[in-house]
């Protein structure tokens, strides 16, 4: 069973892994539930650790309908943290 992710979580990965897709997020965390994945990286958003390349189109979820999926990399800040 996943253990519990949260900001700190999604910077180490993306710190190990290089930029990710949420999907690829997922797996490298181990599959969280998807809802958990969400909040933990919008907390990481939101303390600027985290940008986020996605479109306007795009929803909170990475889903982009046509176009290519939102993909998430590390700031500076982030790096920091992890």
């Amino acid at each position: 069973m996943p253990t519990s992710i949260d900001a700190t979580s999604v910077a180490t990965v993306l710190k190990r892994g290089g930029v990710a897709t949420l999907d690829a997020l997922a797996a490298r965390l181990g599959g969280p539930a998807r809802e958990e994945l969400l909040w933990a990286v919008e907390d990481a958003r939101s303390r600027g650790w985290v940008l986020a390349d996605g479109g306007e189109e795009c929803g909170p979820d990475g889903l982009c309908g046509a176009s290519a999926p939102t993909v998430y990399a590390l700031t500076p800040a982030g790096r920091a943290a992890a």
